[in-house]
């Protein structure tokens, strides 16, 4: 008999990581049952999909006119993540926080929350409030609760968090977190064994993402050797890095951004790209450069030389010390040029196996059981 397994995490976003760390975990778990991904009406990324956001703020006005002047763009882009949403994602009708307090989903036999910064509160709520909802705390009995690669980012706990976490977490059946330092941190504070697993999107290969997604191999997004630029925060030293390795590689550069307007100079500006052209922007580059830890994730699932700029906080830090790449951090100038553009990746490869079957073995041991 298979199992009915929910899961709750980020999918209802325009951001590339979030919405593909949702399709991988999903598709991980319908090895072991039928995947339904609660449709959480979460207030917060209520406009995130909308062609023109509205509000009240300055911040909120500054978005209006941004969007207004990319409006095209900013409209096919979030026409294909919601194209690619009905088309991938098997969601449950739309809930509210009331109706799931109200048992409008406690139906399944496993649930799962996981794998994006779903615990960190400035993610996911206005106020900057843990999101119970995030948690579990709807879930009932006998029905077992798991968290796998859930993060909190790098949001630190204060102490009434801290009380909140314990409570939230005391009767999940297993806890695994994306990032070392959490799993330390969680660890401590619940005087239980927290796992250290990958990111979803690293346990399938380039060739099962292909597959899954159903990508032409022979299709190319760009037809000539480039660097791809994918950025989350601005940051100037980016700029040097891209001055760098341009005179280096002798190659074009594409940047993907969905800001209106370049921050690096750049061949190419790519502002409307859905999540299918960002894998295949991916696995078609030369190179890449990044501060987006998604971007690292699949600079390293597809075996392309990369960087990451100094900005992407502990997320990036602690993927990169699992596998023994923290020297493409640069942090400053001076790291600029003492990189290499080559990776050996024959000996990365055996530790990305071995990553992934640990991964694998934590979800075997809680849900094959059920």
């Amino acid at each position: 008999m298979k199992n009915e397994i929910a899961l709750i995490t980020t999918h209802n976003v325009g951001n590339y990581g979030a919405l593909l760390q949702a399709f991988a975990t999903q598709k991980i778990l319908s090895q072991y049952g039928e995947v339904e991904t609660i449709n959480y009406f979460n207030p917060h990324f209520q406009s995130r999909l909308d062609p023109i956001r509205f509000g009240l703020s300055i911040r909120s006005i500054k978005i209006l006119i941004h969007d207004l002047l990319r409006l095209k763009d900013r409209n096919k882009a979030t026409k294909q993540f919601k194209n690619f949403i009905e088309s991938n994602m098997n969601l449950s009708k739309l809930v509210t926080r009331q109706d799931i307090q109200n048992g409008a989903i406690n139906y399944f036999d496993v649930y799962v929350c996981g794998s994006d910064q779903i615990w960190n509160p400035n993610v996911v709520s206005k106020d900057g409030k843990l999101d119970p909802i995030y948690f579990l705390n709807f879930a009932n009995k006998p029905a077992r609760k798991i968290s796998y690669a859930s993060s909190m980012g790098g949001h630190r706990l204060t102490d009434s968090e801290q009380e909140q976490v314990k409570d939230l977490l005391k009767d999940f059946t297993t806890i695994s977190v994306r990032e070392s330092d959490t799993q330390e941190v969680l660890s401590q504070l619940l005087k239980r064994e927290v796992f250290h697993v990958l990111d979803p999107t690293l346990l399938l290969s380039k060739e099962e993402w292909f597959k899954v997604l159903e990508i032409d191999k022979n299709y190319r997004t760009q037809k000539e050797d480039y660097i791809l630029v994918y950025m989350l925060p601005r940051v100037p030293l980016i700029k040097k890095v891209v001055k760098f390795f341009v005179k280096k590689l002798e190659a074009k550069v594409v940047t993907l951004e969905q800001k209106f307007k370049s921050f690096i100079k750049a061949d190419v500006h790519i502002r409307d790209a859905g999540p299918i052209e960002f894998i295949e922007l991916f696995a078609n580059a030369r190179f890449v450069i990044t501060n987006s830890f998604h971007g690292v994730c699949f600079s390293i699932n597809f075996k392309k030389p990369f960087v990451a700029v100094s900005g992407g906080g502990n997320r990036v830090e602690n993927l990169l010390n699992l596998f023994s790449l923290k020297e493409r951090v640069i942090h400053d100038e001076k790291n600029i040029y003492k990189l290499s553009t080559d990776l050996n990746y024959e000996f990365l490869e055996k530790q990305l196996q071995d990553e992934r079957a640990k991964s694998i073995k934590v979800l075997n041991s809680t849900i094959v059981s059920c």
